[in-house]
């Protein structure tokens, strides 16, 4: 053996590295274990049911303040539906999560077609805004409406790779923190100053179906009655 040969070492390869990081920094893994799981436990009558009564919903809620009355009910029944279908099910208020599946933190964010959403509602001032911590959990996403957001694309830059005309359909998007917090800017308005505009939601959307985290939901079919005072019955 030749002193070249005896000094031999093996070079650990950039794949290796990549391999550790994805281990380490992504939760891909355990959102395709919450997807597997979601759609093992919900059929596709429970899929229209969700459907039917978010419509229902909306369709009752109407006049001034009407969108954020809607909202907060459609969270709620989605919240309770979940706890109620899904056994690994748990609340979870904890910094930006508002539950776990599968003992996985997730925040639950909805949207009806384009729109935008907040981490949090809330104005903190610039100095506290900088200072925290942003995408601290990973995301399901609920959009209850299929439609295109643009015709040709949102105005500004934009990410050669993705195709912003694309038609985007209703269902649950599951979107990681890692993606988000390596490529979602935030912005802000008189309500929040951790908003994420609908460009940037659009590539969070995109990430979810390149990564096959998406669970489609049907359209609405069937009215379902909804009456406030059934709650307390």
């Amino acid at each position: 053996m030749n002193s070249e040969t005896s000094n031999f070492k093996p070079v650990v390869t950039s794949t290796m590295k990549i391999q550790k990081w994805w281990k380490t920094r992504t939760s891909i893994i355990n959102l395709r274990v919450v997807k597997n799981y979601l759609e093992a436990e919900f059929s596709p009558q429970d899929l229209q049911m969700i459907s039917d009564c978010c419509k229902s919903i909306a369709q009752k809620c109407k006049g001034d303040g009407s969108g954020l009355l809607t909202g907060s009910l459609i969270d709620m029944y989605l919240s309770e539906m979940m706890s109620t279908k899904l056994s690994s099910y748990e609340e979870h208020h904890e910094g930006e999560s508002d539950m776990k599946i599968c003992n996985l933190p997730l925040s639950l964010k909805k949207i009806t077609g384009k729109s935008t959403i907040a981490l949090d509602w809330s104005k903190n001032g610039e100095q506290s805004s900088q200072n925290k911590t942003h995408f601290t959990s990973d995301i399901i996403l609920v959009n209850l409406k299929t439609e295109k957001w643009w015709k040709n694309g949102p105005t500004g830059t934009k990410n050669e790779k993705i195709h912003y005309n694309n038609e985007v359909e209703a269902g649950f998007y599951l979107i990681d923190k890692q993606y988000c917090k390596k490529n979602i800017s935030l912005s802000s308005n008189n309500k929040t100053d951790t908003l994420i505009d609908s460009k940037n939601l659009y590539e969070m959307i995109n990430r979810s179906l390149l990564q096959n985290l998406f669970i489609r939901i049907p359209p609405p079919k069937n009215a379902v009655d909804f009456n406030i005072l059934n709650a307390f019955l």
